[in-house]
Formats: structure tokens, sequence, C-alpha cells
């Protein structure tokens, strides 16, 4: 029973490629196995490029396991990021799924509008269990790996790519490398784009609707707080996708010594870029968040006037002697209260972020490019940092 109803609520734990996961038994019912299934895209996309390079050093007397050893960005890649995309999902789905029924358990849908945001769900969940857009999306991937493939000059490709010989040819790794591991990574990240394209057209459905919104609510975004906590769901999401760039950025340090500013501005631009598009479909709820705040304004504003001149004649009349026991009356607590309740309506957000979401999905996006700090200042440079914070 208790299945039943998981699967009935079960919104953005799928989406591709998990239902060719599913089909594959990597996926049963409402157990997800992200551990499990985090391991085998690892083992998949990185463990078969060492052993094919160590056998193409055996039998072809060429060299491939060492530069492939040194390719931080490979690493990154299969042995990081895409097991993240995998764990994502079960940190991700949850919390988005929580924020999707909130509207409904917190009163926030009016009557009128349960059928629209009842039908908004259902078609996002119908989306996400396509099989047609779990087949575009492989086909998507294998398509731009070969727009990546036949688009790069053959003296760029990585030198494990290749067998060594006269002619242009790939070695075993890198057959491996375009028919198997890009694809299966780039099907992961697409299926998490359709994801969030799909978060995002759920949101600006919701937002059409008239929200029953409080301007006094104490968490600052008339009850739509909870949006914000979407930055903290996709935080693993932008954690592997910073890591891939991260880990581009260690082989450029590994290989040249140093990062070009080139390099380090588009690995900048790209993180904000990213932080800002998980951001963006929070937007859709400005315009109500808008009117709430100026309807609220206005109501609670007047409220306050009424009150406090109603307060000021009651205990400040000019020739009013000083009551001792003013302070004990409940006057001054309730005219207090609504002050702080219409300060709330004054300070009511009109995105709903909060500054810790934002903290931890910034922390998220630059937490792989501490191991970069390291490789591209000299030790000493560090020591002496560290020297001059204590001396």
């Amino acid at each position: 029973m208790n299945e039943a109803l998981h699967a009935n609520e079960a919104l953005f734990e799928n989406g591709p490629p998990v239902g060719l996961q599913r089909r594959l038994g990597f996926v049963k019912g409402a157990q997800l196995n992200v551990g499990r299934r985090a391991m085998i895209v690892g083992a998949v996309g990185w463990v078969p490029l060492l052993v094919l390079a160590g056998i193409q050093n055996v039998t072809m007397h060429t060299d491939g396991m060492t530069p492939l050893l040194w390719d931080a960005g490979m690493h990154a890649r299969y042995l990081i990021a895409a097991p993240l995309l995998v764990l994502g999902e079960a940190q991700c789905a949850s919390r988005l799924n929580a924020i999707v029924r909130h509207f409904a358990d917190a009163g926030l849908i009016t009557e009128k509008d349960r059928g629209p945001y009842d039908a908004a769900v259902a078609l996002t969940r119908s989306l996400l269990n396509s099989s047609a857009a779990e087949i575009v999306v492989i086909a998507l991937a294998y398509l731009l790996m070969c727009a990546v493939v036949f688009s790069l000059p053959f003296d760029q490709v990585p030198v494990w790519h290749k067998t060594g010989g006269l002619a242009p040819a790939f070695s075993p790794a890198g057959w491996w490398h375009v028919l198997v591991s890009l694809p299966l990574l780039l099907t992961l990240l697409l299926g998490w784009g359709w994801r969030f394209a799909l978060w995002a057209h759920l949101l600006w459905r919701i937002a059409q609707l008239d929200l029953r919104l409080l301007a006094s609510h104490p968490d600052g975004a008339a009850g739509l707080a909870v949006l914000g906590y979407s930055l903290r769901a996709f935080s693993l999401i932008a954690m592997a996708l910073a890591t891939m760039v991260a880990g581009r950025s260690a082989h450029i340090v590994l290989v040249d010594g140093a990062l070009p500013r080139e390099h380090t501005i588009f690995s900048a631009g790209l993180l904000v870029a990213v932080g800002a598009l998980f951001a963006a479909p929070l937007f859709f709820f400005t315009p109500m968040l808008m009117r709430a705040l100026q309807r609220g304004s206005f109501e609670y504003g007047a409220l306050a006037t009424r009150v406090g001149a109603a307060f000021e004649e009651r205990w400040l009349g000019r020739d009013r002697p000083a009551d001792k026991s003013a302070l004990e009356k409940p006057d001054f607590s309730a005219t207090t209260d609504l002050y702080a309740i219409v300060a709330t309506v004054y300070a009511l957000r009109l995105v709903p972020i909060d500054l810790k979401s934002i903290a931890i999905l910034g922390v998220a996006l630059l937490l792989p490019f501490v191991p970069i700090v390291f490789l591209a200042l000299p030790m000493d440079e560090i020591l002496a940092g560290l020297k001059g914070l204590l001396f």
C-alpha cells in the first residue's frame, strides 16, 4: 500500500534515463538504488578506459596509460560528476516533490484552482514518464557526441584516444569513450535538463494561478519561501557541473602549469550562469509577490496608522499624567506585536530566495575548485600566505 502511494506521488524521481534503468532492473518500484547505480555509472564510464588503455600498452606497445592517468578532466567527469548526477536523484527529487505538494498542503491553492493545479502536476508526471522523451534524450546524446568528435581536429584529440600509428585512428579506449562513456554522461546531463525544463514549466503554470498569499507570513515571502529550497535541492547537480569545469581546469594546470585568464573568466561566467539558471524559475512568482506587497502595505499600513493614533490618543495626551501601571497594560504589547507584523509586510521579499539557500548552492559550485587553488599556486606561496595570517 505504501509503495503504491509512493508511486502515485512520485514525480521528479522519474525522467530520462530512469525508465531505461527500470527496464534493466536497476530501479525497482519506489527503490531508486542511487548508491548502486552511481557505482555502476562510474564503473561503466571510467574503469574500461583504464583497462583498455592498459591492454593497448601491452599489445600495441604505445603509452596510452600515462596520458590517461594524468587526464584530470576525464577522472572528474566519469569518476565524480557522473555518479553525482545519479546521487542527485535522491536529494533533488524528494525536495522538489515536497515543494510541489506544499502548494496544496499549505492551502496556497484555492478550491477553484485545484483542478488546474492537479492538471499541471499530472502533465509533468506524464512527460517525466514519457518513453518518447527518453528515446529523444538518448538519441540527442549520441548526436552531440558525433558533433563533438567530428568537429574536433585529430591533433587536438587526447593522446590516449589514439593508436599511435601513422594513420589517424582511435584506440580501444578512445572508441569506448566516444561510444559509451561520453554518451552516458551526456544522457545523464540531458535527463537533468529535461527534469529542470519540466520543473520550470510546472512553476510557471502554478504562478498563473490565483494563489492564496499572506503578506504577513513570517517566512518573509508571503508563504512561498519554501520555493527557495529548490536551490538546495539542485546543489548536487550544480556540484556535478562544477566538477566537470574544475576537472578541465585541473588538467590545464597539470599540463601548462597555470590557468589562462580567458579560461578563468569562462569558468567563472559559467558558474554564475548555472546558479542563475537554477534561480530563474523562482522569478515567475515576482509579479504576485509585488501585488501582495502593494496590497499588504496599504492594508497593514492603514491598520498600523489607526491603531497607532488610538494608542497615542490614549497614552500620550499633552495634559495626561503619567500612569505608573501603563507598561503593564496589554495595549503596549498588542501594539508592539502589530508593528512587528507590519514590519514583516514591508520587508516582503519579491523573489522567494533566502540567503542560506544561495550560500549552499554557492558552496556546491565552488567546492570542486578548492583543489585547483592548491594546484595553481606554488606551495611556498601558500605557506607564506598561511604564515602571514599568524604573524
